[in-house]
């Protein structure tokens, strides 16, 4: 009975020493700490004079700092419009007297319904907002993400993508291929969500995001972020009647709605993009200043 207490007690330590260099490996890597902006602000908050919400879009979209403004990025991947709603409600009261709120739309705006990444709110949201809250996912999520299949395959893939066949690199074959199977993929997000009766309830949401802004005094502004000419090839004007303008038109919103996916300053520059259809660094300073321009001419600023 000794004998078999030394074995297994020495296959657990094996396992957890072999455990914990993976543990750490998730815990530091990028897919798992991308709210660490939003939770910085948590721990320490201060007025702001603009808010942005949306998917990833939005959240590489977005740099005000030049401009004087203070602003708070509440935009993270593939978030849904559900989870903006949440996220402005939690952090709204931080917005100056007369503030802006930017409600990014974009391809997806209408046919997302399922959170796949739900760890990324744990600790940036009240609990009772999310849905669905389970309190081991939670505890496992926040102290052994390394035991989470997604949250390790998240992690691998961020290393890993210097490494993907030429074809998959972002603008391989000029920004088509990544294009390509971006749009497969919306488009069969976009049946699935139409099949589920998804649509009505996000078209909805968006009004009461636009009414709750109006409630609090916020000004609201809709926008779509620029995308390269690659993208637009498969994301043209049918495609995005269908996808997001019929809905939009439906709502009539009576507020400002500024749609720079097709803005000629950005469209044939791969400078500007991480990907086609995601700003980098450069890009994003270059179109905040265009946004903040753009909403001064409006009286927002």
């Amino acid at each position: 009975m000794g004998r078999l207490f030394i074995k297994l007690t020495m296959i657990m330590t094996m396992v957890l020493l072999l455990f914990m260099p993976v543990n750490s490996f998730v815990k530091h890597s990028h897919d798992y700490n991308i709210d660490h902006a939003i939770l910085a602000f948590k721990k320490d908050p201060y007025p702001v004079d603009i808010i942005n919400i949306g998917a990833s879009h939005s959240m590489y979209g977005y740099y005000f700092k030049p401009t004087g403004l203070s602003h708070l990025d509440l935009a993270l991947p593939a978030q849904t419009i559900q989870y903006d709603y949440k996220l402005l409600k939690e952090y709204g009261k931080y917005l100056k007297p007369g503030g802006v709120v930017i409600v990014s739309i974009s391809q997806i705006t209408f046919a997302s319904s399922e959170t796949k990444h739900i760890g990324n709110y744990y600790k940036i949201l009240d609990r009772n907002e999310i849905e669905p809250f389970r309190l081991m996912d939670y505890y496992s999520y926040l102290y052994l993400p390394g035991t989470n299949s997604g949250s390790l395959m998240s992690a691998l893939a961020g290393k890993l993508k210097n490494f993907k066949w030429n074809s998959h690199q972002p603008w391989a074959n000029n920004g088509k291929n990544y294009s390509e199977r971006k749009y497969e993929k919306v488009e069969a997000q976009y049946r699935e969500a139409v099949e589920n009766n998804n649509i009505e309830q996000n078209v909805k949401q968006l009004k009461e995001i636009v009414d709750y802004c109006s409630e609090k005094g916020y000004q609201v502004i809709l926008t779509m972020e620029p995308v390269h000419q690659s993208y637009q090839e498969y994301f043209n004007d049918e495609v995005m009647d269908r996808l997001v303008f019929q809905y939009l038109e439906a709502l009539k919103l009576d507020v400002p709605f500024l749609d720079y996916m097709s803005d000629q300053r950005f469209t044939a520059n791969k400078d500007y993009f991480i990907d086609p259809d995601h700003l980098n660094k450069k890009g994003r300073k270059v179109f905040s200043w265009i946004v903040y321009k753009d909403l001064k001419k409006l009286g927002y600023l």
